[in-house]
């Protein structure tokens, strides 16, 4: 056994591509080695934007040997009627390398049949690795990809650079017009002398070893990173936002990072906080630098990639830089001030918001007549009606400025950064720059009681209109990010205790989309309880718990999460577990019955046992309203343990009565008895026939 290595080196790799690519190069080194069925003791990969590896450790010296069992003629055909074997038993047992008298007779599913039973010899691993290993590489798949040399080898960079090892040997193999060797390259701007490679679990220590030291491994590049930020923050007296996304393409992009601190004009201070880190971060990938409250300071952290003499220079460039951004950030800022929110809503008239679903003034129009329904079915105050109604008028408004053309992740807070500019209320300001909360499904949510409201009114306008549409989504396919809104708004119903339905917004929603034919609208609510189950779901539900709610279409989604608590508090009520099981014999009984017109008639029971189940019903249907006026966890609870109640006399009733009586008057009142305790049972407080026995 000996260890092995694969270099792949590239062009600037962009930094998004590294770490799903070495999970990938990972996953498919370990498959395809399996395959080929040679073992290993371990491997991982590393690297950097500029050097992909594979490392595998104890590699056999060969591939094991396979057995196999090879299917040849019928058996009628092994020997011939003087026990000879025939032509063609002879020519498959030279074909496969073994004498006539090792072929087996195995039965199939067609009959008998001859076959061989051989072993394929394992290649040499020396042999067999080269191909291998250009196997690996070519498995390799990125979102985008180049084509720069004859063969048309698909790759995200073009290759330069190839090593392969075997022990202290070169795999010596070639693709896409590039051999391997034991060679790798410095740093891009420290020259282009080889390091050479002597063994294959020398790499990172090689590399690390050079006059302008290469950081190989990812975690020691993140060490260094933090360690090199939080010493120049230091230094500056205040702390860096660290901020992870950044931190992580920082490490993606550098192969030895040295940060270093620089200073900007505090006259860029007048720019909203989140436009100033936003061009940091996003546009030159820089660590703002923030004192103790947060507030951002006129300083900067910059990376670059390796240790030089000329770190004044360096600073003199990185804050050259910054400022041409920032004065675009300003430049755009003012404009927008001076457009004003009136003129930016007006140009919605111009961005198209999805086809036959008109532009985004009339996404507008729309959102302005969801907010008037809202605060009607929500009775809201007066003040309250007037701040939502102006929030949701200018909810879009930012999408045409000048700054969220740059920077579109910066949508919404610009447009609540617009309104306090113009004087607009607090309530309403604040409303706009939470507009587009939470932006992923577990994000921040909304604080504000107006935010949640024009944030919740747009999410499904937004997905109505898709869904009438014909746009949904299935499978993993999800241009439009709908499953995010879905659980947005289902979030924002639960988080607010909104006193609405699943079905009451969805309806409210769709009312001021414009008719299409073939829509789709219907499959929205589906769509959106299955958000609420998976939210149940982390609460502890089981499925059947949560299928025991599933139907309850009147209630909001706040009673239906108390309920589902109440279900999971009372899991190992045996009681109420067995009257699950008498409730699903109540639904089959009425299944086969058909439709049920008849009333209840007292004068009918001909048995003790229906008197007093109509009896029990009787007292617990009248005992548990006072718990469902005012639902709470502790309500539910306790009218699930009145439910459970009913265990006892139903139980007696299968067991005395029964039910499809002669008499045709007796077999439709028992019937009918029925009819209502199953409505009792399935619609009151849960479909408690869904819930299975445990243990």
């Amino acid at each position: 056994m000996k260890n092995a290595l694969l270099e792949i080196g590239t062009e600037h790799l962009p930094a998004r591509f590294l770490l799903p690519t070495l999970e990938e190069l990972r996953e498919n080194a370990a498959k395809i080695l399996d395959e080929h069925n040679l073992k290993f003791v371990s491997l991982r990969t590393f690297g950097t934007y500029r050097r992909l590896l594979l490392e595998i450790k104890e590699l056999a010296s060969k591939a094991e040997d396979i057995q196999k069992e090879v299917k040849g003629p019928p058996a009628k055909l092994l020997k011939d009627a003087n026990g000879n074997f025939t032509p063609q038993s002879q020519g498959f047992a030279e074909k496969n390398g073994i004498a006539p008298q090792n072929l087996i007779v195995v039965e199939t599913e067609k009959g008998p049949f001859i076959y061989a039973k051989i072993t394929q010899k394992g290649e040499k691993t020396e042999k067999i690795l080269p191909s291998i290993f250009v196997e690996i590489i070519k498995s390799l798949n990125f979102p985008k990809n180049m084509v720069w040399e004859e063969s048309g080898l698909r790759f995200a960079r073009p290759i330069r650079n190839l090593i392969g090892l075997y022990g202290d040997k070169v795999v010596k193999f070639e693709i896409a017009g590039v051999k391997s060797g034991r060679s790798t390259y410095p740093l891009s701007s420290f020259g282009h002398k080889p390091i050479k490679i002597n063994d294959p679990l020398d790499y990172s220590k090689t590399l690390k070893n050079q006059p302008q030291p290469i950081l190989a491994e990812i975690e020691e590049r993140k060490t260094a990173l933090e360690k090199s930020v939080l010493a120049c923050a230091k230094n500056l007296g205040y702390t860096a936002d660290m901020d992870p996304e950044l931190f992580m393409e920082t490490v993606a992009f550098s192969e030895h990072p040295i940060a270093l601190s620089g200073n900007f004009d505090i006259r860029f201070l007048t720019l909203p906080k989140e436009l100033i880190t936003t061009v940091l971060k996003k546009q030159i990938k820089m660590f703002p630098v923030l004192n103790e409250k947060g507030e951002i300071q006129p300083h900067f952290i910059a990376v670059r990639d390796g240790v030089s003499v000329n770190q004044d220079e360096v600073r003199t460039g990185f804050g050259n830089v910054m400022t041409a951004r920032l004065t675009d950030a300003v430049f755009f800022f003012e404009n927008d001030l001076k457009t004003g929110l009136a003129r930016l809503k007006e140009k919605l008239a111009s961005v198209n918001f999805i086809d036959g679903m008109g532009n985004m003034l009339d996404k507008t129009t729309r959102l302005e007549v969801a907010a008037f329904e809202l605060a009607k079915k929500l009775q809201l105050t007066q003040d309250e009606k007037e701040d939502l109604q102006t929030a949701a008028s200018y909810a879009y408004g930012d999408l045409t400025s000048s700054v969220v053309y740059e920077f579109p992740e910066l949508q919404g807070y610009m447009g609540g950064v617009y309104a306090a500019k113009e004087g607009f209320k607090n309530a309403v300001a604040t409303a706009l720059g939470e507009f587009y909360l939470p932006l992923s499904a577990a994000g921040q949510l909304p604080k504000t009681l107006i935010g949640s409201l024009v944030s919740l009114a747009g999410k499904m306008d937004t997905l109505a209109a898709n869904f009438a549409m014909g746009q949904v989504p299935s499978g993993s396919e999800d241009p439009f990010a709908l499953r995010r809104q879905a659980m947005g708004a289902v979030r924002i119903i639960l988080d607010k205790n909104l006193p609405i339905t699943l079905q009451e917004i969805i309806d409210l929603s769709a009312a001021s989309l414009p008719k299409v034919e073939n829509t789709q609208i219907s499959k929205l609510y589906d769509f959106m309880w299955q958000r609420m189950a998976n939210l149940l779901e982390q609460e502890g539900a089981l499925q059947d718990e949560i299928a025991a709610v599933s139907q309850l279409k009147n209630r909001t989604l706040s009673q239906i999460m108390l309920i589902t608590k109440a279900l999971i508090a009372a899991r190992n009520n045996e009681e109420l577990r067995n009257l699950a099981e008498a409730a699903k014999r109540v639904g089959n009984i009425l299944k086969k019955a058909g439709e049920i017109k008849h009333n209840i008639n007292p004068e009918l029971f001909e048995e003790e046992a229906e008197r007093n189940l109509f009896d029990a019903f009787s007292k617990i249907n009248n005992a548990l309203p006072p718990y469902l006026e005012n639902i709470t966890q502790e309500s539910c609870l306790a009218a699930l343990t009145e439910l459970a109640k009913f265990r006892a006399p139903l139980d007696i009733f299968f067991e005395k009565v029964m039910v499809n009586a002669d008499n045709i008057a007796v077999k439709n009142n028992r019937l009918a008895l029925l009819k209502e305790i199953n409505s009792t049972l399935t619609r009151i407080v849960a479909d408690l026939s869904k819930l299975q026995k445990r243990g």
